[in-house]
């Protein structure tokens, strides 16, 4: 069994198992490797993974019954109780270019859930001034989710909260420490549905969700059209990255995001306020 000290393991953002091949930490910093007695080291002398541990880690984190998370797996995770998720990978079946099940799960990524209720406390004093749609936005791993976690629960509380749905498809946007906020949550169904549920009928101030694929554009205008403030998230380096993107660009366009958040970390850190 691997042990990691405190400050190391403070660091992490994920560990990650894969079968056969070396475990590695991911931090701000990059990846590192670890041995037998949980020292960091070289890659070539890093521990690795066997096949039936990296099964017995989806046991646990399935409860024993894969069966019933089927479809969240054939999307590449697994949502955890505490408001983190597993990304996982391998052999699958694919019929008409769509995975029809996951044959095998030879790797798994456990993401490291922190929630820090400060982290967007300077954009929500703007959104509470002047309610526009926000776009999050960083390359992977920049901490988009933890940051929709903390405008989730400022905006939510406090003697000005405002009623805020979140569409969580991936089960990852509320958390325990979160119990006192007035949120809605919908999760579970594509972020797509979600919105359009929120809207419908709960009446929502401002709607939060992650990672905006080629999907749900059409939600997500329909929602802001009624009166919705918009907070989103979607990878991304810079605003012309984001641009060359139908999807995103058209949203922009349309006037759903008028202000953008870009996310730094590593060498730099913190946040940086722009105005689409």
């Amino acid at each position: 069994m691997i042990k990691l000290s405190p400050a190391l393991a403070s660091q992490i953002d994920e560990i990650r198992l894969r079968a056969g091949r070396p475990v590695s930490l991911t931090t701000q910093k990059g990846n590192l490797f670890i041995d037998a007695q949980s020292r960091v080291c070289r890659q070539s002398d890093a521990v690795s993974a066997t096949i039936s541990e990296v099964s017995e880690c989806v046991a646990r984190l399935t409860r024993s019954s894969v069966y019933a998370y089927e479809e969240c797996i054939k999307s590449g995770f697994i949502p955890l109780p505490d408001g983190s998720r597993a990304g996982v990978c391998g052999e699958t079946v694919c019929t008409g270019g769509a995975i029809k099940s996951v044959k095998l799960i030879d790797s798994v990524s456990l993401r490291v859930s922190r929630f820090i209720p400060d982290a967007a406390r300077g954009v929500c004093a703007a959104i509470r001034r002047e309610l526009l749609g926000t776009l999050v936005y960083s390359p992977p791993g920049g901490g988009k989710t933890t940051f929709l976690r903390s405008a989730a629960y400022l905006l939510s509380t406090g003697r000005e909260a405002l009623r805020v749905g979140v569409a969580d498809e991936r089960e990852e946007l509320v958390t325990p420490e979160m119990s006192a906020c007035i949120i809605d949550r919908v999760s579970g169904c594509p972020k797509a549905l979600a919105v359009e549920i929120l809207t419908r009928t709960m009446s929502p101030q401002v709607i939060i969700c992650d990672e905006i694929g080629a999907n749900g554009a059409e939600e997500l205008l329909a929602a802001a059209n009624s009166g919705v403030c918009i907070i989103a998230s979607c990878h991304g380096a810079d605003i012309k990255e984001i641009m060359s993107r139908p999807q995103i660009a058209s949203l922009i366009k349309n006037g759903v995001f008028r202000r953008a958040v870009r996310l730094y970390r590593g060498e730099k850190t913190g946040s940086e306020l722009q105005i689409l």
